[in-house]
């Protein structure tokens, strides 16, 4: 009877142990490898991770860096991260273009893309038209070269017959083809604008001037992941709109956190950080990636019969804010956001 009872009570013993580890098991929170690019495009993400609000919501975020969109974008596609926040909005649609299983659930950076030329031939460029007959240096396949083709084209130029073009893996090779004199004008990125400034070279235009707030780093996930596991993905728009009403109310933060972050110098965190021409939102902008996904059709970038509205998620990023709303529903900085969204996305 005395060995029954031991045998039970280590049964019960042990039946309790395993069900606390279910239950601890059970209770962890899902991981997101977040992928990014060093550029302007990630501070939201940098932010919500500095100051915990992931795992307040739940949610563990793991960064990855990559030395360019393209990586980034192959790496998502391979699925070695899940979530890719700084790799501008002409390399997801490229991919999607070509079949790939993306979804744009949101957004980091619009606009903020510097148009570079060394001093001496700055006064040339006035307008798009002044670069009829210029050789242009572009990263292939990154934003602010799909929004300054799309202006040529509006502007009555062929991209193909007008402009000598020099297309380069990325915008640190056209910053360095720029500053060797091998191009009359390069258009750049977010990631260069300090370097070129450091090295004298002009800023003589913005991505800005030829698309307003153009969509630039959108964040894109695996489509089929977002419907498995959509509450993670929630948890992830949840903390970086914390983050953007944090970097909005105190910018300070922000350039504390982009130093940190990108291992930057003081004055070159303020410039990178603060920059007027980059605006900073997790709003998806839908209406806004679909003039672009236009633009790269009308500039023959992509032959494509592709259905975009199969790509783009809004539902989630409605869902993370009336999420913060609820909590705070006299918050007049997600109220706004809302508005935003309506005027964006409906």
């Amino acid at each position: 009877m005395a060995l029954f009872k031991k045998i039970t009570q280590g049964a019960l013993a042990l039946l309790i142990a395993v069900s606390f580890a279910g239950s601890a098991a059970a209770a962890a929170k899902p991981t997101l490898k977040v992928g990014y690019a060093p550029g302007g495009g990630s501070v939201l993400t940098f932010i919500a991770k500095d100051q915990k609000l992931f795992e307040k919501e739940g949610v563990e975020v793991e960064l990855v860096q990559f030395a360019s969109s393209s990586d980034g974008l192959n790496a998502l596609n391979s699925g070695k991260i899940d979530i890719g926040i700084s790799f501008g909005t002409a390399g997801p649609l490229t991919f999607i273009s070509k079949g790939s299983d993306f979804t744009i659930i949101g957004g980091h950076l619009s606009g903020g893309h510097p148009v570079l030329a060394l001093p001496s031939k700055a006064g040339k460029f006035r307008n798009i038209k002044d670069f009829k007959g210029k050789t242009v240096a572009t990263p292939r396949i990154y934003t602010a070269d799909i929004v300054w083709r799309g202006a040529l084209k509006r502007a009555g130029l062929d991209p193909n017959k007008d402009v000598k073009i020099i297309e380069l893996k990325n915008p640190s090779a056209v910053l360095e083809a720029v500053k060797a004199g091998k191009v009359d004008a390069g258009i750049g990125a977010s990631s260069v604008l300090v370097k070129a400034k450091e090295s004298g070279v002009a800023v003589v235009g913005w991505s800005n001037d030829y698309f307003p707030k153009h969509p630039c780093c959108r964040i894109v996930a695996k489509g089929k992941a977002v419907k498995e596991h959509p509450e993670a993905y929630r948890a992830f728009l949840r903390g970086v709109l914390q983050a953007e009403k944090l970097k909005a109310a105190n910018p300070r933060l922000a350039v504390d956190v982009n130093k940190k972050f990108l291992d930057m110098d003081e004055k070159m965190a303020r410039e990178f950080t603060l920059e007027p021409h980059q605006h900073v939102d997790v709003d998806p902008n839908k209406k806004g990636v679909k003039q672009m996904w236009d633009d790269m059709k009308a500039i023959d970038y992509l032959q494509t019969d592709v259905d975009l509205n199969r790509f783009i998620n809004t539902d989630l990023y409605r869902d993370a804010l009336n999420e913060l709303l609820r909590r705070n529903p006299k918050d007049k900085y997600f109220k706004e956001a809302k508005k935003r969204f309506a005027k964006q996305n409906l």
